[in-house]
């Protein structure tokens, strides 16, 4: 994390539940480091939500000697407290290891200043109730090239709605404070991996089989990831337990079945080897979000023992619901999960198979036309809720960074020209409601091969 001169306003006293947290400011400001780009603003860092606003819960990170968080992943040993209008959900110096994450979101972090993180605890807990269950790793999202922040949570919140998914990430919004410094809102959401309480697989299993959570990962082509295949053009990370050569060949194996029953069309071999309410839930969430990066990572997929395999959970939606200027311009017309573009590498290329096969196509419609009565209105009207608490807040975050109205990662023109919060809101609220009425029409049409 970028240091900061000291700061007395920001040494601050929080109170919560009958005890004081100092907010401490780290020391050296070091020009040198931050890196060299227009839209890197700091903004006025004497600016930070009053200590007594519990509009949303607050994060404390607390680095060991006050040392910065570098962008190479590395862990660095932290305490952490928790600070919320709730007593029950206040906590203080919890043990734990923080680093920066991600991949395209890290890049973003180098080239503004604010990046993702991980933390990682020493013992179970569920800040804010946030999750299902205690686990020790959880997610802080940026959400630097998505200025309303809601573009991911509307997505899970449609999943989760849809019901067809057994898991869908948590994730609540939150002020971040990194060794005394305000560093504006995150999403912290749970970490996707095989646990209790997220993943439902057995993966410990040293057998020849074994449950298995797989993502599929461009990234694992372009580098020499652990654990990692190539099934045709598509490339695959393994993210669960693997203690043999042979459970990966299995792994890929399973995954190849299922591709070549994809690229052949047969519903009765897709049928016995995939859940098809998650395949066909997968397609809608992506298709109506139109979300970029449907065939390129961040796409998860998840296999029990003896099972079937689940295409879920969901994750990764900051480049949808029109945040992406490669994509039609940020239009909300056009199939793009069914067609996907001959200029985007991140085209699904499964998904463009199976809606190929009328089979395929008449299971999308018909679960479309409950998806878009009952389910898309709740969606919206969730952003609209969820937006109204956010600004407030967001007020505050975008003091801290200037990134209204720049160009940040991959935004349409009509959204970099928009300048305030609300402005935002109404972009995506009405890409929503046109996008769903599109959508509508399309899939009333009869299938045509």
């Amino acid at each position: 994390m970028k240091k900061n001169y000291l700061l007395p306003l920001l040494a601050i006293l929080l109170l919560c539940c009958g005890l004081l947290t100092a907010c401490q400011s780290s020391s050296d400001d070091s020009p040198a480091a931050r890196p060299d780009t227009d839209v890197t603003d700091m903004g006025d860092p004497s600016v930070a939500p009053p200590a007594s606003d519990t509009t949303i819960p607050a994060i404390h990170i607390r680095t060991q000697g006050g040392a910065d968080i570098p962008d190479t992943k590395e862990k660095v040993n932290c305490r952490v407290d928790l600070v919320s209008a709730d007593k029950d959900q206040c906590a203080q110096n919890l043990i734990a290891t923080v680093r920066t994450r991600g991949n395209g979101t890290m890049y973003i972090g180098k080239k503004t200043g604010k990046f993702p993180y991980k933390l990682k605890f020493d013992e179970k807990i569920n800040p804010f109730d946030t999750g299902d269950g205690k686990e020790k790793d959880w997610v802080l999202l940026a959400n630097v090239g998505e200025a309303t922040m809601l573009r991911d949570y509307a997505a899970k919140f449609m999943a989760d709605l849809m019901g067809r998914f057994p898991y869908c990430p948590n994730a609540k919004p939150v002020n971040l404070y990194i060794n005394g410094e305000y560093v504006g809102v995150y999403c912290l959401t749970e970490q996707v991996e095989a646990k209790d309480s997220r993943v439902p697989i057995n993966d410990a299993l040293k057998g020849d089989t074994n449950g298995f959570l797989v993502e599929l990962d461009a990234y694992a082509g372009r580098t020499e990831t652990e654990n990692s295949f190539q099934v045709r053009d598509n490339f695959f990370a393994v993210q669960s337990n693997v203690f043999s050569d042979t459970q990966l060949q299995y792994i890929k194996s399973y995954i190849t079945e299922v591709d070549n029953a994809i690229y052949a069309g047969d519903r009765d071999a897709l049928d016995a080897l995939v859940d098809m309410d998650s395949l066909v839930d997968m397609y809608l969430l992506q298709e109506y979000a139109k979300n970029t990066d449907v065939g390129f990572s961040s796409f998860y997929m998840y296999r029990d023992v003896q099972g079937k395999l689940f295409f879920a959970p969901p994750w990764d939606f900051d480049l949808s619901f029109g945040n992406d200027k490669r994509l039609d311009n940020g239009s909300e017309q056009g199939l793009y999960v069914a067609e996907g573009r001959e200029e985007l590498v991140q085209s699904s290329l499964w998904y463009m198979q199976l809606m190929k096969h009328e089979w395929f196509y008449t299971l999308v419609t018909e679960r479309w036309q409950t998806v878009s009565a009952e389910i898309v209105p709740q969606v919206i009207e969730e952003v609209r809720a969820q937006a109204s608490i956010l600004a407030p807040m967001m007020e505050y975050n975008y003091k801290r960074w200037h990134f209204l109205g720049k160009f940040i990662h991959q935004e349409p023109d009509a959204i970099v020209a928009l300048t305030t919060y609300k402005e935002h809101v109404d972009y995506l609220i009405r890409w929503m409601e046109n996008r769903r009425l599109w959508l509508d029409s399309e899939f009333q049409k009869p299938f045509s091969s």
